[in-house]
């Protein structure tokens, strides 16, 4: 009864509504729910769980409200005492990290059937966010579940592990530029004020100092019919994660993808992986864990990679050819955009 009382009302949807106690309470709740042998339960905790993955959306943990907002929700209701709103984000933040801890907890104890393992990982995927830092056990559980007997929980894990990356994607160096165009007229298209946008009379750098200033500008319709005053543009250079310079939840990622053996295991069940799937296509997840893999870490990874790459690509086996070309070219995709803000030297 309590599970239909879930699904009754499509504008009111429990398991999403804004609270982080509730969901706290609520959501390792529905991962314990027993699949009974009734294939009518089972098809209405997958309901459940189809449901929350399709409404849910992050909500905000630290709330940040200006003075105008408070003004005017003291007009309407009462003034926020001193310490009310922290008290209310260190709430959020305690339920949380205690909901995330709980699912990851489950995951490794190894007491849910692999269908629970499936609605846990893909909610606590949900839950990947960049405002509270996320507890080592959940990226630890991730990057397990890589190499797990199930497919469908590797898929879950390569999807958690590409954005993962990009959360921990560290930050950029932005410049702001004056621009010094006079141009009355307005002339679209091609004109001597644009071309420097262009790849016209470009010259590769030859030196770090000189890429690091080279300007490219992904704007293109910067500069078509006018300019503006003042252009901001990433500069070709980025923080990156060394070994003296590494918070602990990145430490996880890169402790296990510098073994090389983690690496042949995964490369070697994303070969099973495809071979499940007649017509397995390149896989844009997979693709986008290896860009952020080698985005954050440089080169860090490069060796143990290139030499699987080698392993791959000259693989003879019939029925692993294509499969193992599939995941070499996902790599090799995943080095090339990732090495963006690689140095020259």
């Amino acid at each position: 009864g309590c599970r239909h009382i879930l699904l009754v009302n499509d504008s009111f949807f429990l398991p999403t509504e804004y609270s982080w106690a509730m969901k706290e309470k609520l959501w390792p709740s529905i991962v314990r729910i027993t699949h009974e042998n009734q294939i009518s339960t089972r098809n209405l905790i997958e309901d459940i769980t189809d449901k929350v993955n399709e409404k849910f959306v992050t909500e905000v943990i630290i709330q940040n409200t200006n003075e105008i907002s408070k003004r005017a929700a003291a007009a309407l209701w009462r003034t926020l005492d001193t310490n009310e709103m922290k008290l209310c984000n260190q709430t959020n933040i305690q339920s949380y990290n205690s909901l995330m801890e709980t699912l990851s907890s489950l995951l490794n104890e190894d007491i849910l059937t692999w269908g629970q393992q499936k609605m846990a990982i893909s909610l606590l995927r949900l839950l990947l966010q960049k405002h509270v830092p996320i507890p080592s056990l959940c990226i630890k559980t991730f990057v397990d579940f890589l190499v797990h007997d199930n497919i469908e929980l590797r898929e879950c894990a390569t999807k958690a592990i590409a954005a993962l990356c990009r959360l921990q994607k560290p930050p950029g160096i932005y410049v702001e530029k004056t621009l010094n165009i006079t141009n009355d007229h307005c002339h679209p298209g091609d004109r001597d004020d644009n071309l420097w946008i262009t790849i016209n009379d470009y010259k590769p750098p030859e030196t770090q100092i000189e890429w690091e200033k080279t300007c490219f500008l992904d704007k293109s319709y910067h500069g078509y019919y006018c300019w503006p005053k003042i252009i901001k543009y990433s500069m070709n250079k980025r923080e990156r994660y060394t070994q003296n310079n590494m918070p602990e939840q990145v430490t996880i990622l890169y402790d296990h993808f510098v073994d090389k053996n983690f690496i042949i295991q995964v490369i070697q069940l994303m070969i099973f992986d495809d071979e499940e799937d007649d017509v397995a296509e390149f896989n844009k997840t997979r693709f986008f864990m290896f860009k952020g893999l080698f985005h954050n870490f440089g080169l860090a990874f490069l060796d143990n990679f290139m030499e699987q790459l080698y392993v791959l690509i000259h693989e003879k086996t019939t029925e692993k050819h294509e499969r193992s070309n599939r995941v070499a070219a996902e790599i090799v995709a995943g080095i090339i955009a990732g090495s963006k803000y690689w140095t020259l030297e």
